[in-house]
């Protein structure tokens, strides 16, 4: 399949692979197809796996971020409580109880958004109408940066209603750009397709590559671009810059790094130009973890599939090899019932020849042995062993022809 079938959600309508891009068009399925989604429900041992997976993760992360960052409180808490001590060394007017409160209310305005270190003439406002349009898109995209907050009842009651309603409406305008850039995407990629074809390149390698120019393009976009322009306005670092990005289009938006939130003048634009550098961020990212998320059922299917085959061939050898084994135990019984017959034959043989009285022989240990004691009128001239009719049958060589009971009759001298 080509990149424009991947990226072109049109062109993937009727396409079970997976495609880069996602649509929120209704499908109308069949039964059969019903049926099969129902079966394709994931189990309860597959969830309890990757339950287990995630804890183990979330794990594996505490322990590490627990290790990087608890030094750095530590230090932090002693730093401003000898800060703290000093200044009361030095401020004798001023008693603990004072310095806490103003403590107290300093963070109380760093959590409403507010910089304490600013003054009142010269700090600009975190509610006007592009601070406020900016707080309104991190509420819709569920990004929630946290550095300002509504803290009036009439705010928070507003902030709850809006964002019932927000939350969807975006969603679909997400879905809406998601295609769109996927389309846009694929028409670029079909013509790098060409150019390999020509080159007679398998399919396989231009799938592959038709990704990889998608992922970097895109990174290169919406994350690499973004990153250096906020370096050069905000003053942040390439790694805090780099940080920003991944941070607020993957949605976690811690807020210690936020556009527009440092005591310089923007431009009035320069907030919702963010916002929507983000709408189409969001998008992109929603592509690619729904690429990764539909290669991931193919491989969960195909795997499922491969493990079918081997239990339907386990299956099948366990059933050649158990009638191997019943139709060998077969001949080996038949044989030696047979090698038992002929010295048993051969016994009596030599016995008659030399003229002695035959003993008990032991017949095949899967057959019912029986021994018939006749007076003389049964037995013939020689002293030999004659068939004998038994309820109308002959018993020849001591073999029942019907029963295929073992009969011998010995002769007491």
């Amino acid at each position: 399949m080509a990149a424009s079938d991947l990226l072109d959600p049109r062109a993937a309508t009727h396409n079970t692979k997976p495609r880069l891009s996602f649509s929120t068009k209704p499908t109308s399925r069949s039964p059969r197809e019903e049926h099969e989604a129902i079966g394709s429900v994931m189990k309860w041992k597959t969830v309890t796996v990757i339950f287990v997976l995630v804890v183990l993760y979330l794990v594996t992360g505490a322990v590490v971020f627990k290790s990087l960052e608890q030094p750095h409180e530590s230090a932090q808490r002693l730093a401003i409580l000898a800060q703290k001590l000093e200044f009361l060394s030095t401020h004798p007017c001023v008693n603990h109880s004072q310095l806490e409160d103003l403590v107290k209310q300093v963070v109380s305005t760093i959590r409403s958004g507010g910089n304490p270190s600013g003054t009142v003439i010269s700090e600009t406002s975190h509610w006007d109408l592009s601070s406020s349009f900016f707080f309104a898109g991190t509420v819709i995209t569920t990004i929630g940066f946290g550095n300002i907050s509504p803290h009036t009842e009439g705010g928070r009651i507003f902030c709850i209603i809006y964002a019932l309603l927000g939350i969807p409406l975006f969603g679909f305008l997400l879905a809406g750009v998601g295609d769109q850039l996927g389309t846009i995407f694929g028409k670029g990629i079909t013509r790098v397709e060409k150019m390999f074809v020509k080159w007679d390149v398998s399919q396989t390698k231009i799938r592959v590559i038709s990704t990889v120019l998608f992922i970097l393009f895109g990174c290169l976009l919406f994350v690499a671009l973004p990153a250096a322009i906020f370096k050069h306005i905000e003053g942040w670092s390439a790694l805090e810059s780099l940080y920003f990005v991944v941070i607020t289009l993957t949605t976690i938006g811690f807020g210690d790094f936020v556009a527009g939130g440092s005591e310089i003048e923007y431009l009035d634009y320069y907030k919702p130009l963010v916002w929507f550098w983000i709408l189409v961020g969001l998008a992109y990212f929603a592509a690619i973890l729904s690429m990764i998320g539909d290669w991931l059922c193919v491989l969960s299917k195909k795997t499922k599939e491969e493990v079918g085959e081997i239990r339907a061939h386990a299956a099948e050898w366990t059933a050649n090899v158990s009638a191997e084994i019943k139709e060998t135990r077969r001949r080996v019984s038949v044989e030696i019932y047979d090698k038992f017959q002929r010295a048993a034959s051969i016994k009596r043989k030599l016995s008659s020849d030399l003229g002695l009285a035959p003993a008990v022989e032991n017949a095949f240990p899967r057959r019912t042995v029986s021994v018939n004691f006749v007076d003389e009128r049964e037995l013939d001239t020689d002293g030999g062993v004659t068939a004998l009719p038994k309820n109308g049958r002959a018993f020849m060589n001591g073999v029942d022809t019907e029963r295929d009971t073992i009969s011998f009759i010995e002769h007491l001298s």
